[in-house]
Formats: structure tokens, sequence, C-alpha cells
């Protein structure tokens, strides 16, 4: 069949593997047009054929690659031309020199002076072939139609005797009378033409298969992203960049950065690659969050990839995160986090350390505000387990049924108000992490048992349901006094405390290791002053002496408060008026003693710890303290146990300037 443009088509009946490859021909001489026809039936590829050449083949080779057409070949000139204006692969046929041989001796019959048209640049050893065949070959350059004609009007006028060269010089030759010699292809050249335009067929397919999996990796990504060449111009877009930019892929590619992006500091950085962070950018009124950087090979700088995302999709995805972390499941601290310098919480800190290499269950003891959920949260990051969750739970801020829901989790239904679909336990999104159960002690024996139970079979069953789920977790329990006292009381099941006294560290109160007060409050008065924006108060040095001697009954936790009022209430200044009233405050909190010397230079009698002011409102002091130990310092059953309101007890302690944080 005949198309347009002077275009014919060969469709094989059976195509070997898979899509059939289309190649387009461009072989002005009839002759060489049916013999590849024949070799395109024999290879099963689809070929669009025509006897156009030079300008005349541009409109049919456009045609040809809006149809489908992977592969151009054609002659030298016509190659040339059609890879000017194509995006296709274009190859050309093959010029032997014993084919040019062959069409030279031939044309000797007819005369001693042959005419030799050449695209654009002269062949070189020419001068050889005259001696061989003794004729006097003229070489008229060209580089369209126009100018071939002009060089074989000029061949004429010179006297040569015939024309060797391809179809349209054979059409031109004809109108001035000159006998023509075609330069003929053999079939092997012809042959191999064909199959190096199949391999590059097949190898245009896998790379725009790879251009198409990589954009749609690109696509899939919610941040915009587009990429630039070494001169600044888009060759990357994906979906999301062409949504903010409110172009097609098509009108982005091509264009420069500054066109797109007037303030963006990719030109910058081509020139000093230097990556640009976060910086906040308006695309159409529009706030984004950008990221620049270079592209690097070899240490030369070839491009530039910038990433942005909407500022509400920023802020969304913040928010996902601080839930995620609200809820537990990371661990935030590090035992890099603990500032001492004592020996006794060195050797604590490093027993944590090894412990963290290890997969048993670990029991912490330590009184109120000495650091054990730190040490918890940096013994499982140290652990094979840190890529996992860490969940945490204080047993002693939960009533027991809530608490029990929310260890083990609750099907749907299981009581009033539970959650629809019910809902899984902190031991099940512990799943081979780490969980923490702070205030062991404070459980019930049935709730013991519960725990007892998940430790042994390494299953939980929820709250209302009928089949037990399989957890591996690794158990940190914390307690803030030694569990021998309650295991004789029988208030704490003996198989349980077995389970979790397989590693146990004791944490130091702050009163036992005194050479870390002035250090922890250096680097906690510090932290406050950064924070607020002035510079660090200094401490006299008879001050710190009283504080070291001072025992500290809410231990770290304690101190940090301390420092952050000294920081407030000095204002800036150090008022030795200020820093007595707040000492003499927190000498109105009488903590429980252990038996210790007393320091060096000073009487039993002037140890603060044993100093009481003489006033009713210290004696009020001391009641409420002395209920808030009993309770370990638990607020809630304090006040229970003093027949008021958390409320009302808050109120009474910050009246007394009683520092129980």
């Amino acid at each position: 069949m005949h198309l347009k443009h002077n275009v014919s088509v060969v469709k094989p009946s059976f195509i070997s593997s898979g899509r059939r490859v289309r190649i387009g021909v461009f072989a002005s001489s009839p002759s060489l047009v049916e013999r590849i026809r024949a070799l395109g039936e024999r290879r099963h590829i689809e070929l669009s054929l025509s006897t156009c050449g030079l300008e005349e083949a541009l409109p049919a080779a456009r045609a040809m690659e809006e149809q489908g057409i992977e592969v151009v070949v054609g002659r030298r000139g016509t190659a040339h031309l059609l890879r000017e204006s194509l995006r296709i692969p274009v190859l050309s046929f093959p010029h032997r020199s014993l084919d040019l041989l062959v069409s030279l001796k031939q044309a000797a019959a007819r005369g001693r002076k042959i005419l030799l048209p050449v695209f654009r640049r002269p062949f070189s050893g020419i001068d050889i072939l005259e001696e061989i065949l003794g004729l006097e070959i003229h070489q008229g350059l060209y580089s369209g139609r126009a100018s071939l004609a002009k060089a074989i009007a000029a061949g004429a006028r010179r006297g040569c005797a015939a024309v060797v060269g391809g179809g349209v010089t054979q059409r031109i030759a004809a109108r001035h009378g000159l006998p023509f010699f075609e330069i003929r292809t053999s079939d092997e050249d012809l042959a191999a033409t064909l199959d190096n335009a199949i391999s590059v067929a097949l190898a245009g397919r896998e790379q725009r298969a790879v251009a198409r999996r990589y954009q749609a990796v690109i696509d899939a990504a919610s941040d915009g992203i587009l990429a630039f060449d070494a001169a600044g111009c888009a060759i990357v877009a994906n979906a999301a960049a062409c949504r903010a930019l409110r172009l097609p892929q098509e009108k982005i590619l091509g264009r420069t950065v500054s066109e797109l992006l007037a303030q963006s500091p990719v030109p910058h950085i081509l020139q000093n690659p230097v990556p640009v962070q976060d910086r906040i950018d308006q695309v159409h009124g529009e706030r984004f969050v950008f990221s620049d950087r270079p592209i690097l090979l070899d240490g030369e700088t070839i491009g530039a990839v910038s990433t942005f995302r909407d500022i509400g999709g920023v802020m969304r995805t913040e928010h996902a995160v601080r839930r995620t972390l609200s809820l537990g499941l990371t661990a935030k601290y590090g035992l890099e986090l603990l500032v001492h310098k004592s020996p006794s919480m060195q050797r604590t800190v490093e027993r944590a350390r090894q412990y963290g290499r290890t997969d048993s269950t670990v029991l912490l003891i330590g009184e109120t505000g000495t650091g054990k959920e730190i040490f918890a949260h940096g013994i499982h990051r140290l652990s094979r387990r840190s890529r996992h969750p860490f969940v945490s739970i204080n047993c002693a801020a939960l009533p027991e049924p809530l608490l029990e829901s929310e260890l083990f989790g609750h099907e749907e239904g299981a009581f009033t108000g539970s959650r629809r679909g019910g809902k899984p336990g902190r031991f099940e999104l512990a799943h081979q992490g780490t969980i923490f159960l702070d205030e062991i002690d404070s459980t019930s024996e049935a709730m013991q048992l519960r725990l007892l139970r998940v430790l042994q079979e390494g299953e939980v069953m929820r709250v209302g349901g009928d089949r037990v789920i399989p957890v591996d977790v690794r158990v940190i329990a914390a307690a803030s006094r030694e569990l021998e006292a309650p295991l004789r009381e029988g208030r704490f099941r003996p198989d349980l405390f077995f389970r979790l006294n397989v590693l146990r560290l004791h944490i130091p109160p702050l009163r036992e290791r005194r050479e870390d007060i002035g250090l922890l409050l250096s680097h906690f008065i510090r932290d406050f002053c950064n924070r607020e924006g002035i510079r660090p108060i200094p401490i006299p040095r008879a001050y710190l002496a009283k504080l070291a001697d001072y025992p500290w009954p809410g231990n770290v936790r304690q101190l940090k408060n301390f420092a952050e009022r000294l920081v407030l209430n000095c204002n800036l200044s150090c008022d030795p008026g200020m820093l007595d009233t707040l000492y003499a405050e927190l000498l109105r909190i009488d903590a429980p003693r252990s038996p210790q010397p007393p320091a060096a230079g000073r009487s039993p009698a002037a140890s603060p710890a044993t100093a009481k002011p003489p006033s009713a409102a210290g004696d009020e002091a001391a009641h409420l303290l002395e209920t808030l130990q009993r309770n370990r310092f638990h607020r809630g059953r304090a006040a229970a146990d003093l027949g008021i309101s958390r409320t009302t007890l808050w109120r009474r302690m910050r009246a007394l300037g009683l520092d129980c944080a």
C-alpha cells in the first residue's frame, strides 16, 4: 500500500518476539527499496519505506515519528538532515570504499572525467582512486537538493562524462543528460544496518521503560521535584511539581529555573555547589518549603535538584510525628544525657550500657527524680531492639481497670465506652521492642499475676477477648524503693519479683553523689539561660557548698526545678537576698535522710537537713511532706489521705514553698 509522502509500509504476518519493531527507511533508488523490503520481511520487522531524499524526506520522517516509528535509516546526506530535525535515532547506510571503487570503474567506461557529489565534506583518499583507475574525479559539495543540482550542473559544464551517487543524484543528472551510476550498497551491509536499527530500537524501548519507571517513582512522591541541567534548564518534573507550578510537564521541561522559580538559588548552586535547606518561597501565592542541592559527578557539578512541599503538608507531617512520639513509641533519650562525674554514677551508667547489649529483663531501683526513665530509654536505644517501639506506662497513674486495658488491650464491647473495633494494648504495641513499666510496685496482686503470665508465656489476651496474641517484648521495670519489704509484707508476688530481678540497676540518689550537684546545677542554669536568651548567672562558691549539703529529696528533678527558679527569680543579676530566700524555701522541705557523716567543716547541728523553721507554716509543711513521703510523692493518693482535693493540695504546697517537682 502507498501512503502520503511516497511512503509504503511492509507489515509481516508473524513477529517472533513481542511487539514488532517499527523502522522507517529512506531509499531514493527503487532497486534499493525492493532489496530492503525483502530483507525486512525475512526479519519480521515493520518497515515504512519512502523514496524521498534530502529535504523532501523531512515531512515524511516527521509523519513516521508521530506514527510511532522507532528508528529511521537513510543514505548519508538524507540521514544527516534527518538527525538535525528528529528526536528518534537516525542511522545511515554505510559507504564502503570497495562499493565506490566498483561504481567509479563502471563510470570510467563513459569517460575519464567523473563527477562525485559529496555531502558537506569531501571524501579523503580520492587521489588514490584516481591513480588506480586513471580517472579525474571531481567532488561536488552539496548540503541540500538545490546545492546538489548546482554541483551537477557545474560538473556538466566542466565536461564530466558521468555521475556517481544515489537516487536523488540520478534524477537530477537525467535532466542534464549525464549518465548515472549508482553507488550500490551490498545486501550484507543493508542487512547489518537493519540489524543495528533493530538493536537501537530495542535499546530505546528499554530506555523509555526505565524512564517511565523513574517518572512513576518520582510522581508517587508527595514532594515536588524539579531537576535542572548544568545550564539551569529543567530536565525532570514530577506530578507534584506540575501541580504546584500549574503547568503541564511539556511546558516545564526545557525552561530555565529563573522562568519557573524566580527566587531559586539554583543558578548560584550551579556555580558554588553548596546545598540550601528549608528555604521558604512562594509559588502562585502559596508558600512552600524548598531544599535545593547540587548534582555532582566525579566532583563536577552537572545540575541541581529542588524538592519542595507546601507548608500545610509540612505542618501535618510534624503533627503526625508529634502524635506518634506522644504515644511513647520511640525512645527519646540516651544515656549521654546523664550529666555526672561521681564514681557511683559512672559505675551505674557503665552497667546500664552493659545491660543494653543484652535482651534480659531489667529492674531499675531509684527514688523519685533520679532519672529511671532516662535509663530505660537509654538501655533500649543501645539494644538490638532499638529500631523497634519503646512503650512506657506509669502503673501508679491509672486505676486498675484502666491499667489492665492499657497494658493488654480490649475487644470491642468489652466494657461500656470501649473503643469500636477494639484497641491493642501496650504489650502489643511494643512487639519486638521494649516496654517500660514504671512504679511496678504499685500494682495489685491480680495485675501482678497477669504480668507474670506475659513474662512467662510471651502472650497476652485482651480484655473481653478469647484468643491469645503472641508478643516478643523486653521488659524494663522500675520501682522507687527496694522490693524486699513489699515481698516480706506480701504486697508483691515473689514469682514476679524473680522474673523481673534478672538484671538489677540501683540508681543512686543525689545526696549520695554530692560531687554531681554543682555540675548539674551549672548545666541546668546554662540550659534555662539559653532558653530565656540571657547570660548564665554566677553562683557564689559558699552558696554552692550549702546546696551540696542539702539532701535534695526530689533528687535531680528537684534540682532542675530549683535551677529554673534561680534563673527566673534572680532576673539577670545574682542578688544575695534572693539566693537566701530561695535557700530558705529549700530548708522547709524535710526529706528522709540516710545516715551520712556531716560535711567537712560543719557540725551536725548546722546541717541544713536538720534545720526547721519554728513556725506554724513550718509545722504544716512538715505534715504535708510527711504525707507525700508516705505516698511516694503521689499527689493524688496524698490528697486522698489528707481528705482534700489535688488542687487544694497543690495550692497549699505552693503557698508553703514546697518543691516536690
